[in-house]
């Protein structure tokens, strides 16, 4: 990460400013925040452990994570940390404790809970995870819908299917699939992605209609989870809220299994995980 970056988002005063915002300092003072290194590769941010140390006794955190997206992302995720988190009350979203946009080079930060230590990757990529800890996952996404279920969240932000109609993403993205696979794609599977790039909107549209709202995460594939280490008893956590919105809880469920898993894997732990899901809709109710 930029040095420049880390020496303003870093300074004491500034950084116990942010993070007075959402905890109780009483007396304490930041004397320090180091950087530290971390095993967590960024995909569209750079993240960078802090150590705090601090005078006097507070509920300050002394480790955490500082995320600094890349410029032109992570503009979404500031007020889900902000102001949804508070709403949903969910363990299974990290402790966030201050954030900003540096105003130097427009970039979002965030200051979050350090999970390096006490969670773990559920796999590593592209190797799907074994089926229990799919099965922890799938729980803990059904405790993330419960708690925003059939809040009151009109002032939130956008559906899906208004996100969709003011981007051409789709049309775009499937363009370029067809283009790089080149002829390892068939005039049957073309023709499949054709068909779906009409319908689907549609399918979206009619989505809209289904009752039961609650905010979803939007990017919810295995390895944006992180999964208590053993020995530590903590539940999942789901982390880059970018692409938070509003809609039904099955869309984030979907995403996850049908994205990542190839088919065999999907025909084993489909339905058992899907049965796992519905065990926990007791707390919809």
């Amino acid at each position: 990460m930029d040095s420049l970056i880390l020496e303003r988002l870093l300074a004491p005063a500034f950084l116990a400013e942010h993070v007075s915002r959402r905890l109780n300092l009483t007396d304490a003072r930041l004397l320090s925040a180091t950087p530290r290194d971390i095993d967590a590769p960024g995909y569209l941010s750079d993240l960078v452990g802090v150590t705090l140390t601090w005078s006097g006794k507070s509920e300050a955190p002394t480790a955490a994570v500082l995320k600094v997206s890349h410029v032109g992302f992570g503009q979404p995720e500031l007020p889900f940390y902000e102001n949804l988190s508070r709403r949903l009350n969910c363990a299974v979203v990290p402790a966030f404790y201050g954030g900003g946009v540096d105003e130097s080079t427009g970039r979002t930060w965030l200051l979050m809970e350090d999970l390096s230590g006490s969670h773990e990757r559920p796999s590593s990529a592209p190797l799907p995870p074994t089926f229990s800890r799919s099965a922890d996952i799938v729980e803990a996404l059904a405790k993330l819908h419960a708690a925003g279920w059939n809040h009151d969240w009109h002032d939130a932000g956008q559906t899906l299917w208004e996100r969709l109609q003011s981007s051409e993403w789709l049309e775009a993205a499937c363009e370029r699939l067809l283009t790089q696979a080149g002829d390892a794609l068939d005039d049957c599977t073309r023709s499949a992605y054709g068909r779906f790039l009409l319908g689907y909107p549609g399918l979206i549209k009619q989505a809209e209609r289904l009752r039961g709202r609650t905010l979803i995460h939007g990017d919810a594939h295995v390895w944006n989870w992180m999964l208590p280490r053993d020995g530590v008893a903590d539940t999942p956590k789901l982390i880059d809220w970018d692409g938070w919105h509003l809609g039904v809880g099955v869309w984030d469920l979907a995403y996850m299994m049908a994205v990542q898993w190839d088919r065999g894997v999907r025909r084993r732990f489909e339905l058992p995980l899907l049965d796992r899901y519905h065990s926990g809709s007791w707390l919809l109710e």
